[in-house]
């Protein structure tokens, strides 16, 4: 934990809005991570209406100084809510931790240490395990680091959109400030401008973290999906020649839209895979098939 007398070397945010069944054990796992050095917990409410808000009144005022509760007075959105928070992080690197997720033992001290021993890496993310809470089910991710070369550069992320899960992620403060887009942020944008022409990368083959799948704020719908694609457009703007690596990515979630007959999805897609497509996308899709198959859901986690 952090006391005043010392400087924070890693800011821990998180983001919630109605989670006052998780919350506590969120904020707990973090408050209980034992480090060698200061660290700060800033959460952000967006105006819960179940109860959460005490919940933080509570934990703040039972480790002040450590645990900061920003609870605001109206909805203001997963964006703004997200950039309140890590805007007034004061850590050299910063952490992200969705409310409905928790921290395993050791992720602090292990992630702050990969960025001190490595400082050509901008992010680092760490495996999770995945929680179903409705069946209780609990498995490891499919994230094999024998298979992966686990230094991933922006193209990287153009091919696959996810590699490292949202609460997994740290990343240095310098690199903080980006431009952002006319539209929403997403967790994936943040992620492209990020990394700069660093590399992003996995601390260990060990989960330290839980998700809980299917209860976050931000979902798959067809918002995110709306949002990805103005993403997509956006960088093929910036990054002159990332076409057929962004076009990797909507190949997968055009055809995955097609297998399951979500033909909404199919309408949404096609533009932006014609637009990015070149003969070159054809072997990047090949190789990518790899990373891609380890990005699933567990499928014991899937609900029955």
């Amino acid at each position: 934990m952090c006391s005043d007398k010392r400087s924070v070397k890693v800011s821990v945010c998180v983001l919630t809005y109605n989670q006052a069944s998780y919350i506590e054990q969120c904020v707990l796992s973090l408050v209980n991570q034992v480090t060698d050095f200061d660290f700060e917990i800033i959460v952000g409410d967006d105006c819960s209406t179940d109860g959460t808000s005490d919940v933080l009144r509570e934990l703040a005022e039972q480790y002040p100084g450590t645990v900061k509760a920003i609870i605001h007075s109206q909805n203001i959105g997963v964006t703004e809510n997200y950039l309140y928070v890590h805007a007034i992080a004061t850590g050299a690197y910063i952490a992200h931790l969705d409310g409905d997720d928790y921290a395993l033992p050791g992720k602090l001290q292990a992630q702050s240490d990969f960025l001190d021993a490595n400082p050509d890496y901008n992010i680092v993310w760490h495996r999770m395990l995945v929680e179903n809470p409705k069946t209780n089910a609990v498995a490891e991710d499919l994230i094999d680091l024998d298979k992966l070369h686990n230094a991933f550069t922006r193209l990287d992320l153009f091919r696959h959109i996810t590699i490292g899960m949202n609460s997994s992620k740290m990343y240095r403060a310098s690199v903080r400030d980006i431009v952002l887009p006319s539209f929403p942020l997403l967790d994936y944008f943040a992620n492209v401008e990020q990394i700069g022409s660093g590399y992003a990368g996995f601390v260990n083959s060990q989960p330290l973290g839980v998700y809980r799948a299917g209860i976050g704020i931000a979902s798959s719908g067809s918002k995110t999906k709306v949002l990805l694609v103005e993403s997509f457009y956006y960088f093929m703007g910036k990054y002159q020649g990332s076409a057929s690596d962004i076009s990797v990515s909507v190949s997968f979630l055009f055809v995955a839209a097609l297998k399951n007959r979500r033909f909404g999805d199919c309408k949404l897609f096609l533009p932006v895979f014609i637009k990015s497509f070149r003969l070159s996308t054809i072997p990047k899709v090949w190789r990518a098939r790899k990373m891609i198959s380890m990005l699933r859901i567990p499928d014991a986690i899937k609900s029955k």
